[in-house]
């Protein structure tokens, strides 16, 4: 029986001021223009195609909302089961089932005296797990930015199958603001309940595949040296299948760990290529 409840600042100036003119008035009440316009304004943005195939609606819309530009970002693919999946999964598997990503996004209009960006931690697992207890994820970063608490957001859908009536269907938290472990100027994390099914209409889904994704705004005052400077980033998943739960710990290099580790599957981290900044005399 199964247990139950589980980021190259590519836009000069003249780009933005284009971008912001161009898309400044984007409405979102059509769903249709949700659609082409926010990917239209991506596009611009130097997102990379990948990256917006990835990303969800809502990470989208806000990217466009915002007035983001493209930074920086990841995109890697491969194997994540759990431990004791390793001899029954493993041989059966011909591609990997663990996609992440972690997207930096520079704010074309930050706070005076301040570099601000947007990380993106986007992850998908392709299994149906043995465990589904209170998995855990998180972003940390070097350069001591600090983060905008009230800026930390996640959001986790599930899809599931139900065999009798042939029917796929999704189950999700829709976008959950807040955090579960933050260290100052260094990560955030957050904890959400990992589905191995769910019911709808009194109808069981067997789910297949998990995605999902966290969201955190930082930013740091220019020492007004003129010099350019470049910061990392990780985003880190642990899935939980022992009895004890674990904190999220982040260091600066950057790196995420976990107390209780023993309780956990660490899956392959996302690393977001460095993004660069520069001092400017403001």
């Amino acid at each position: 029986m199964k247990i139950k409840s589980k980021i190259k600042f590519a836009a000069s100036l003249v780009a933005i001021s284009y971008l912001t003119s161009a898309f400044g008035s984007i409405s979102f009440a059509n769903p249709s223009v949700i659609q082409s316009d926010v990917n239209q304004y991506l596009l611009e943005a130097k997102y990379p195609q990948e990256i917006i195939n990835q990303l969800d609606e809502s990470q989208k819309e806000y990217i466009a909302t915002e007035k983001l530009v493209y930074s920086s970002h990841s995109f890697e693919n491969s194997m994540a089961v759990e431990s004791l999946q390793q001899n029954l999964i493993v041989p059966f598997l011909t591609t990997g089932n663990w996609t992440r990503t972690l997207v930096a996004s520079k704010v074309t209009t930050p706070t005076k005296g301040k570099n601000e960006f947007v990380l993106d931690f986007n992850w998908t697992w392709k299994n149906n797990p043995d465990y589904a207890l209170e998995d855990k994820f998180g972003i940390a970063w070097t350069d001591d930015f600090d983060a905008y608490p009230e800026s930390a957001v996640y959001s986790y859908r599930a899809t599931g199958y139900n065999s009798v009536r042939n029917e796929t269907r999704d189950y999700s938290t829709g976008n959950v603001f807040g955090y579960r472990d933050w260290k100052a100027a260094t990560g955030v994390g957050w904890e959400y309940d990992i589905k191995d099914f769910f019911y709808y209409n009194n109808l069981s889904y067997v789910v297949n595949t998990h995605k999902g994704w966290g969201r955190i705004k930082i930013g740091k005052y220019s020492n007004k040296s003129g010099t350019t400077e470049s910061t990392s980033a990780v985003g880190s998943y642990f899935h939980k299948f022992g009895a004890f739960n674990g904190t999220l710990s982040f260091q600066p290099t950057p790196s995420i760990g976990i107390s209780n580790a023993i309780n956990y599957d660490q899956f392959p981290d996302a690393a977001a290529s460095p993004f660069s900044w520069t001092n400017y005399n403001y």
